[in-house]
């Protein structure tokens, strides 16, 4: 399987600095050594997914895009073999933009199909890879879910900030378009992402991901959206409401993901008028300089839209906290948001 890179040497060390995510440790965007603002600078992980079958190379990627993935996948492949399809099943808050390319064309020309699974997420540099979904034949074969969440915005500097110089923006604007010709990818994809700031995300309903050639998997009915089994009235197929229990899942989500994934990922699941209320400083205020650690426990749903959880604190102080919050959620596509947050002191 082929593992070297496509892209020209004259960019490489440049695409190594910029990032999908809130990434930092470019001293100069020449560098090529990532560290993390928000979570350590952990390569994504490869293992075996629960679809793994006698046909099925499933291969399960979590964490963190980094520059050598490509070359790790390559490497686990080689360890455990390849069947007559292979899969990945991203589920990744992003990363290193460069290593999102290349692991991308790695799938492109490897024949290797992307999926990500219900209540997973690929954002950022991940989504950028999973365009190189690839079925055997060689056609874009690239598969989310109803309660799945895709989401694309501009890239940054490796230290958060916005990259000002104007010949380098247009290098990897041109570097990211030639990546989409390379795998074939809609041109609204980059459309979306060049008007999305780098500090938001633009997430895919499921119309707009069916409309751009991506399948989308009915998680209520079983069966991929549109196909012959799924047609007619489908709660999923049409505008329809997210699962109430997924509201639950959703608050669980966020909690474990903060702490662990760069903020601009949770930051964007809160919804606009929250985010206005809440101010992207304050938020990173709050989470990175006071709280240590944050746990969420007794999540369970109201109703529909409401969903109660216990949140207990450990702050950089070395204090201790509890609260009982009560969160009203919205519908985002197929998906939540955060509406707004009460707290009450633990019983």
């Amino acid at each position: 399987m082929e593992t070297s890179p496509t892209r020209p040497t004259r960019f490489m060390a440049l695409l190594t600095c910029l990032t999908g995510t809130m990434i930092k440790g470019c001293a100069q965007i020449t560098c090529i050594v990532l560290t993390s603002l928000a979570l350590p600078a952990a390569a994504m992980d490869f293992s075996a997914q629960g679809n793994d079958s006698k046909t099925l190379t499933a291969v399960s990627a979590t964490g963190n895009v980094v520059w050598d993935d490509a070359e790790r996948l390559d490497r686990y492949l080689s360890r455990v073999g390849r069947r007559r399809n292979t899969a990945v099943y991203f589920d990744s808050p992003g990363g290193s933009l460069g290593g999102g390319i290349r692991l991308g064309e790695y799938l492109r020309r490897n024949r290797i199909k992307a999926v990500v699974e219900g209540g997973g997420m690929c954002a950022s540099a991940c989504a950028l890879a999973f365009l190189g979904g690839t079925d055997r034949t060689g056609a874009r074969w690239m598969s989310s879910t109803t309660t799945s969440r895709l989401g694309f915005h501009a890239f940054r500097n490796g230290d958060g900030s916005r990259l000002d110089d104007t010949d380098r923006t247009q290098q990897i604007v041109g570097e990211m378009l030639e990546y989409g010709h390379t795998v074939n990818a809609p041109m609204e994809i980059f459309v979306r992402t060049f008007q999305t700031a780098s500090d938001d995300m633009y997430w895919f309903s499921t119309a707009e991901c069916l409309s751009l050639g991506i399948k989308v998997w009915d998680m209520e009915r079983g069966c991929f959206v549109g196909s012959a089994k799924c047609a007619g009235a489908s709660p999923a197929s049409g505008p329809g409401r997210p699962e109430p229990r997924s509201a639950a899942r959703f608050v669980e989500r966020y909690y474990s993901l903060l702490k662990h994934v760069p903020y601009a990922q949770t930051w964007a699941m809160l919804s606009p008028e929250m985010r206005r209320r809440v101010g992207f400083d304050s938020y990173v205020g709050w989470w990175d300089g006071k709280v240590d650690r944050v746990t969420a426990s007794e999540i369970r749903a109201l109703s529909d839209e409401r969903v109660q959880a216990r949140l207990s604190y450990r702050m950089k102080s070395g204090k201790h906290a509890c609260s009982v919050d009560t969160f009203e959620l919205g519908r985002a596509g197929r998906s939540w948001q955060f509406l707004s947050q009460s707290s009450r002191g633990c019983p």
